[in-house]
């Protein structure tokens, strides 16, 4: 990830969550597989990597902004998609060898460290309130800007 971006730090949000309409207790009921009511580590890792298989269209390994708006779009349908940030602008936040998309591990590396940050009493799990506040916090800084 770039330093000096907190935005860079919340785009594990938006790639793993178009909008909002997976915040809060959806995204969790989502990721959470094994009924825990919490979303672990290897739970939000394993999320992660199906969000960027999903995304990457082409399967070459990278996920292009064009990719990452057709798959908001299909998954956005009818909802009213809320985000003030381009896929472009989104991808250059963690787009960390300045190619213009983002790799399998640099998707893994952001959903990482967004993880980490969510995970606010830092137990190693992930709850809806946790996962909704992360969420609220990342939208109002799309609102302000960086």
């Amino acid at each position: 990830m770039k330093s000096g971006n907190s935005m860079a730090l919340w785009l594990g949000v938006l790639l793993l969550a178009p909008a909002a309409a997976m915040a809060g207790d959806d995204k969790a009921k989502l990721m959470d597989t094994n009924s825990d009511g919490m979303v672990s580590s290897a739970e939000h890792a394993a999320g992660a990597k199906t969000m960027f298989t999903q995304m990457d269209a082409n399967s070459d390994g990278k996920v292009t902004a064009a990719e990452m708006d057709a798959f908001h779009a299909s998954k956005m349908a009818g909802k009213g998609d809320k985000m003030k940030m381009s896929s472009a602008e989104k991808i250059k936040k963690i787009d960390t060898d300045g190619d213009g998309a983002i790799s399998a591990a640099e998707h893994d590396a952001g959903s990482a460290q967004m993880f980490t940050r969510m995970d606010t009493n830092g137990d190693g799990n992930l709850t809806a309130a946790e996962m909704k506040a992360g969420h609220d916090k990342e939208m109002r800084s799309a609102k302000s800007g960086p």
